[in-house]
């Protein structure tokens, strides 16, 4: 698994359904956290790294997106919520679902700004 170090940006606890199709194979896997670059997928056998797979998830109420993403690391540990895959997207991104992933990160901010206060 890579170090946090090789992400170009920081990843954000956020959990929503995602489809991924690969080889044909639709699963739904739920997100952990995403950034502009990628993000984790909770999956109970995922794709070895290399793979590419389609992502399909929500953007806004009526809105999905997809997005092209290579798997780059995948995490068979036994813990609970921790099998999975790191994917990096593949597809330039669209501004609206840049704009929509950029409004989680700012919730994401603001709730680690206030608990610091606490």
């Amino acid at each position: 698994m890579p170090t946090e170090e090789l992400r170009s940006e920081e990843r954000l606890p956020v959990e929503f359904q995602v489809y991924y199709i690969h080889e044909g194979d639709y699963v739904l896997s739920f997100s952990r956290n995403i950034s502009l670059g990628g993000m984790f997928l909770c999956a109970p056998d995922p794709p070895e790294p290399g793979s590419k797979v389609k992502l399909i998830f929500p953007v806004e109420e009526y809105y999905e997106a997809e997005v092209m993403a290579v798997v780059i690391w995948v995490d068979k540990s036994p813990k609970v919520g921790k099998v999975g895959m790191g994917v990096q997207f593949l597809s330039q991104l669209s501004s609206n679902l840049k704009e929509n992933i950029m409004k989680h990160v700012k919730r994401v901010e603001i709730l680690k700004e206030f608990e610091g206060f606490a």
